[in-house]
């Protein structure tokens, strides 16, 4: 087993993308210096904290995951130095998960990456609305401030539940703490150095940030239009019997993570001004994670809310979010015909993805409409030609 064990299950959208791509672009280098990144790729972690929370395939269902987390310890238990798993799944988890690992790896070192409420509202209505939700802006954020931290509907995801079994850090650390100490790092503002995070996160795993220095991940942000237009996909796809996470690869990897971000639209980043229930909630926070007499790294003054500067999302007018629909339907289509070309099936050519031309003509509301609805068949269209792939392989 290795001597030190460190489990980082940073809250969603606290900067955990950026510290995964340090840790695998420079693994072989850690593991020179006695850290182990269990893992050939971050997915193989993702797998293993699925598998641990009872899954047996991928979101996809498309292979199975099964083993994965014993294939994990089975590597740390190999491992005679320090050993690190970084996996936001495992922020929101229940007791029994905490128990199931602790079963596995005795004694972790927990870590908690945590940023603050207001800069995570629109980053974490972002990231829901590209994991297939449709919760407006305005609904969303009415929720996160009606229903703070507390446990309701646990047999209903609602979009409080959803934001808050990701943001109660205070729970999250109370939960995690029955493993021993547990290492909270905040994410600096945004006009501190783009390193201040993995200086922090080396400080608690035991490496230097020269010892690391790595590019900046791709991970871009959508705006309020594009963010709008993904949002009505999902309502579309959802009336088609296609829920997330149907299509899950194409929806999020590379329509949300690849091509939306490169549209030449215009479009604006997510904005929110600080509001009284945000301050209340950060302060109760603070207070929280300080009675629980966690270690920091970092400084409390960094969960202190921020305003977001970009527009409201609840304005985006048809007429914008249409335009995006049909810049993304062309990029869509190119990339699916590519594919068809390149990997040809039988009755699934090029030439049978759907095509669609904008009406020029039409109102803005129809010309919304109509572009959300062409975008969905090519979605359709390759979910469709995926399951005929599987169906013809079983």
């Amino acid at each position: 087993m290795a001597r030190r064990v460190i489990v980082h299950v940073g809250a969603m959208k606290s900067g955990t993308t950026s510290l995964q791509h340090a840790l695998y672009a420079h693994r072989e280098h850690l593991t020179d210096l006695g850290v182990l990144v269990p893992g050939r790729t971050w997915r193989d972690q993702a797998d293993a904290a699925w598998n641990l929370r009872g899954r047996q395939t991928s979101l996809a269902g498309d292979r199975s995951i099964e083993g994965s987390w014993q294939r994990l310890v089975d590597e740390i238990d190999a491992w005679h130095g320090t050993a690190v798993i970084s996996a936001e799944l495992l922020a929101p988890v229940g007791d029994d998960v905490v128990e199931k690992l602790l079963e596995s790896l005795p004694s972790p070192e927990v870590v908690l990456s945590v940023r603050d409420l207001n800069r995570n509202l629109p980053a974490m209505w972002q990231e829901v609305v590209q994991n297939g939700e449709v919760w407006s802006w305005s609904g969303f954020v009415a929720a996160a401030r009606a229903r703070r931290p507390r446990l309701l509907f646990p047999d209903r995801l609602t979009a409080s539940s959803r934001f808050w079994s990701e943001q109660d850090v205070v729970g999250i650390a109370r939960r995690w703490s029955v493993a021993g100490e547990v290492h909270v790092v905040t994410v600096p503002g945004p006009d501190a150095p783009r390193e201040a995070l993995l200086e922090r996160f080396g400080e608690v795993i035991g490496f230097s940030f020269d010892d690391v220095r790595t590019p900046r991940p791709q991970n871009a942000s959508l705006g309020v239009v594009r963010t709008d237009l993904l949002r009505r996909l999902n309502l579309v796809l959802d009336a088609r019997e296609l829920s997330f996470p149907a299509g899950i690869r194409l929806r999020k990897h590379v329509l949300a993570k690849k091509l939306m971000p490169g549209l030449d639209v215009a479009d604006e980043r997510i904005g929110l001004r600080v509001e009284p229930w945000v301050e209340r909630a950060a302060n109760h926070q603070v207070e929280g994670l300080r009675k629980l007499g966690v270690s920091l790294h970092g400084d409390w003054s960094d969960l202190t809310p921020v305003e977001v500067d970009g527009a409201d999302p609840s304005t985006v007018t048809d007429d914008r979010t249409a335009a995006a629909a049909a810049a993304t339907h062309v990029e869509l289509r190119t990339w699916l015909v590519h594919r068809a070309e390149t990997n040809p099936r039988g009755g699934w050519g090029p030439e049978t993805v759907p095509a669609w031309e904008p009406d020029d003509a039409a109102p803005a509301a129809r010309a919304c409409a109509d572009a959300v609805e062409a975008l969905a068949d090519l979605v359709e269209w390759a979910v469709r030609r995926t399951r005929a792939r599987h169906a013809a392989r079983a």
